[in-house]
């Protein structure tokens, strides 16, 4: 998800950028092309130098680029690097691949009684819903399972990585974009507050989904006759006690309804555990025991298997809406379907290495890190990304990756972004965007019909002001070519 990292302090990435830029002026610019009056105008008032910055442009039935504006340098791309782990998802584990999570009876079932366990394996499957799980509860409920007697077990063998700290990034726990991967992801591990002013009853109507047992609303925010402005920072949220939090602040009537996403910083297993009691409750099945991560026990009873939506609609999710966690969930998966028993960050960048050079997109200054781009040492250059793209095109999952790309003026994170007549609908591409980073990169086709791809990076502590720049790169194109 792209958000802005507003808690680094401008010294602090400045520090960060130095190195980036003076890998720039190690590399050298580029001596194709010029970069348009209206780009390198655009960098002069925001104040970004440009070795700070590289441009890349080809015309897709050309062999070479129009503009190559420091291309070979290293840079960091933000979410643009989902572009990697994406398209090599698609052509090392096809459209049509799903996870599939099976579910098991631990012990026999008699007169309606689980008597043992019931236990998942998790496979990795970056879009498991709550909606999902109840779908399960009915199908246990379905096969006459009305009480279970022991515990839930989950089976999280699947990958095999350090503890994630959800603050490392930015300090900020409880921001989704922050949550970490794993074997039995449900809900993104998020919870959605919908805050509702009620004028004629002078209250605040607080709803969370999903479903969650013992959740309680402590303190709801007064309602307020003020302007709206930044609302959550006026609602005095207080985080202590996730499921029963309070608000000591108010709420404008003036916001009308809104919502909040929250990643709770408590145990996986905490929060696994309150849905799925709210969801065994919901459709009749008694059960009172704990949530508990356990191998599968040895003679276990498959009694059904949950399969995710096809990859070629998930890419669209983690594309469009940049989805840090789900391009996580992919690219582990990759490590498994290199052979490898449990899954790991280093297995995950081999497997896509590998790939990439047997597909004759070698990398050599490739950094991957975690393959989503939520990174503070993730490196691509932007002729790598042009590469890259330029293969997708020419690839048999061409339509499938495109159509996951962000839709200039029309949806996902370019909804805002070259909604000029000119440019709107004409412009499939990622976004990348972290305090310090803003990058472009993806395809747009001409007013003379001519398509191309292209690749902006910005690397600097003013990148944020960046978009007028990147805005008169690809605009300026489409409209004289």
């Amino acid at each position: 998800m792209q958000v802005s990292r507003r808690l680094f302090l401008a010294s602090t990435l400045a520090l960060a950028g130095a190195p980036l830029m003076a890998r720039a002026q190690q590399a050298g610019l580029g001596t194709t092309g010029a970069l348009p009056a209206s780009v390198t105008q655009a960098l002069a008032s925001a104040r970004i130098p440009l070795q700070s910055c590289a441009f890349m442009l080809q015309a897709l039935d050309s062999p070479a680029p129009e503009i190559d504006f420091n291309g070979a340098a290293l840079m960091n791309p933000a979410s643009v690097l989902k572009l990697v782990t994406t398209y090599a998802a698609l052509r090392i584990l096809g459209p049509a691949y799903v996870w599939k999570t099976p579910v098991y009876a631990v012990g026999p079932v008699r007169a309606g009684v689980l008597q043992g366990d019931l236990a998942f394996v998790g496979s990795g499957d970056p879009h498991l819903m709550a909606d999902n799980l109840w779908s399960i509860a009915l199908r246990l409920r379905d096969l006459g399972i009305r009480r279970i007697r022991g515990d839930v077990l989950i089976d999280r063998q699947a990958f095999d990585l350090p503890p994630h700290d959800p603050a490392a990034f930015d300090g900020d726990a409880t921001a989704p974009y922050n949550v970490g991967p794993d074997p039995f992801l449900v809900n993104f591990g998020v919870m959605r507050l919908g805050f509702v002013p009620d004028p004629a009853a002078q209250q605040v109507r607080v709803t969370v989904e999903p479903p969650l047992a013992g959740f309680d609303l402590h303190a709801a925010p007064r309602l307020t006759a003020t302007a709206c402005g930044n609302w959550k920072d006026k609602l005095g949220a207080d985080w202590k006690q996730p499921f029963a939090p309070r608000f000591a602040g108010g709420y404008a009537a003036a916001c009308g309804p809104q919502t909040w996403n929250i990643a709770p910083e408590v145990s996986d297993n905490t929060y696994v555990q309150r849905l799925l009691a709210a969801l065994f409750a919901q459709v009749g099945i008694e059960w009172k025991g704990q949530v508990r991560t356990a191998p599968l026990p040895a003679g276990a009873t498959e009694l059904t298997v949950w399969e995710s939506p096809a990859l070629a609609v998930l890419v669209r999710d983690i594309n469009k809406y940049s989805n840090n966690v789900m391009a996580q969930q992919v690219f582990l998966t990759l490590a498994l379907a290199a052979g490898a028993q449990r899954a790991t960050w280093a297995g995950a960048q081999q497997a896509v290495q590998q790939w990439l050079a047997a597909h004759g997109l070698n990398m050599p200054g490739l950094v991957l890190d975690n393959g989503c781009g939520l990174s503070r040492i993730a490196r691509i250059s932007a002729a790598d990304l042009n590469a890259l793209l330029r293969s997708a095109w020419q690839s048999p999952v061409m339509p499938e990756f495109v159509s996951s790309l962000p839709l200039a003026g029309e949806d996902g994170t370019l909804r805002r972004h070259f909604r000029d007549p000119d440019t709107a609908g004409r412009i499939h591409a990622k976004t990348g965007t972290l305090d310090g980073v803003l990058s472009l990169a993806g395809y747009a086709q001409a007013r003379s019909g001519q398509r191309y791809t292209f690749a902006a990076l910005v690397n600097d502590p003013r990148a944020g002001g960046a978009w007028p720049a990147l805005e008169a790169f690809v605009g300026g194109f489409m409209q004289t070519a």
